[in-house]
Parts: C-alpha cells; sequence; structure tokens
C-alpha cells in the first residue's frame, strides 16, 4: 500500500499493528528520530492498548500487517492535536 498517497489523498487506512486492528487517518508519513518509515496517525477504529479512540498514534510501516486503503476519505480529523512539520519525523516525504 502506497502511505504516501493516503496521506496526500486523506483517505483512511487499514492494518493490523502489534496484534491489533487499526482503522487510521493518516497525517505524516515519513523518517523518524529512529530512522524508520513511520506514519502518524489519529486511530478512529479498531482496537487499542489504551481502549480509547480517537487518538494520535506513531505506526512503523514495517510493523504494519495487510495495510490498505478503505477508499473513504475524510476533511479533519477526528481530534485536535496534529501539527505540521512533527518534530518526530527528520525527513517528513507526506503530509496532511
Amino acid at each position: 500500500m502506497d502511505l504516501t498517497s493516503a496521506v496526500i489523498n486523506r483517505e483512511i487506512v487499514a492494518f493490523t499493528y502489534d496484534g491489533l486492528e487499526r482503522v487510521v487517518q493518516p497525517a505524516t508519513y515519513g523518517v523518524t528520530t529512529t530512522q524508520k518509515l513511520t506514519l502518524r496517525g489519529c486511530q478512529v477504529g479498531g482496537q487499542t492498548r489504551r481502549n480509547t479512540t480517537p487518538c494520535w498514534e506513531l505506526y512503523t510501516e514495517s510493523k504494519m500487517v495487510g495495510a490498505t486503503a478503505s477508499g473513504q476519505t475524510f476533511d479533519h480529523f477526528a481530534v485536535t492535536g496534529y501539527t505540521r512539520g512533527d518534530s518526530a519525523f527528520v525527513r517528513i516525504i507526506a503530509e496532511y
């Protein structure tokens, strides 16, 4: 799945991460300070260890299993708190 396209097109994505199904509004895709390709997103559905959605999370791409684009787009994030130029990234490939 092309995460760059999902961020640019504001397309909700679904994947398994740490054994839990996630549904996420993608915000930023790039390389973090740990040198890993990562997605920052607002989880709006599925399962979470916090038992709270919506919430902001970082998802390392190599740990995402079965990532698919849902075909659904969004205009606004489910919760506030998104900041362009996310400091967790040393190189941003795509940004909302």
